[in-house]
């Protein structure tokens, strides 16, 4: 579990704009470069500051912000770097067009069974689970219903050993702990979160062929955006 109550934000806080009247482009500003491939749009400047992540355009608020870095952990230590979920459903109010908002809940469900929740709901003084499995839940700071966890801890393995120097990666052509491929996986799940998020409705995803499943023309449309000329991926 993934949420306010475990020490992650989504920032909802960031959310964009959905009126905001059109203003002069500033003079030192290159608004046509700015805006690159995304659709043009009149400019505005909570567009372009800080607060430019709280537009589908340019990013998904603060979990496109911020979570391929709260996911990524957990990728690790599910042991799913090289895969990806099956299908991501999502709870949430009805999404502007243009501005990200909230969401209470999304799930990502990986084909084993296994699950990632995103829980959007305000912390509360609520107590969350990290974990949980079939025989109990594991808290923020070890606490647990778990009995014996930090003896079961200690009767475990040791993970394998991590790359961790980046130039001496460099040099040897050895992959670095947080690599292109593991690091790719976690940003799929957030654009698969977003995207379901978005849609309100179900995604389904090939983890191996990295493809959308079934015939699910506005998830592409989503998925593919079109570049506005003259960028190209040619």
């Amino acid at each position: 579990m993934v949420s306010e109550a475990t020490g992650f934000s989504w920032k909802f806080d960031w959310s964009g704009r959905r009126t905001a009247a059109p203003q002069p482009v500033p003079p030192e500003l290159d608004y046509d470069m700015w805006l690159g491939p995304a659709p043009w749009k009149p400019y505005h400047p909570h567009r372009v500051r800080s607060t430019f992540r709280g537009y589908w355009d340019y990013d998904g608020g603060g979990l496109g912000d911020m979570g391929q870095h709260d996911l990524d952990p957990f990728q690790y230590l599910l042991g799913k770097d090289d895969t990806g979920p099956a299908e991501v459903t999502a709870e949430a109010p009805l999404q502007h067009p243009e501005a990200a908002g909230s969401f209470d809940e999304i799930r990502l469900r990986y084909a084993d069974g296994c699950k990632i929740v995103l829980d959007g709901r305000p912390a509360a003084g609520r107590r969350v689970p990290i974990l949980e499995g079939p025989r109990g839940r594991v808290y923020p700071g070890l606490e647990s219903d778990l009995p014996g966890l930090r003896r079961l801890l200690a009767g475990l393995p040791d993970p394998s050993p991590q790359e961790n120097n980046f130039y001496e990666c460099v040099r040897s052509r050895r992959a670095f702990g947080l690599n292109e491929r593991n690091g790719h996986r976690s940003c799929t799940l957030v654009n698969l979160a977003v995207l379901a998020w978005r849609l309100g409705r179900p995604v389904r995803w090939d983890p191996h062929r990295e493809t959308l499943v079934g015939a699910d023309t506005a998830a592409e449309r989503l998925f593919h955006p079109p570049m506005r000329a003259p960028w190209s991926l040619a």
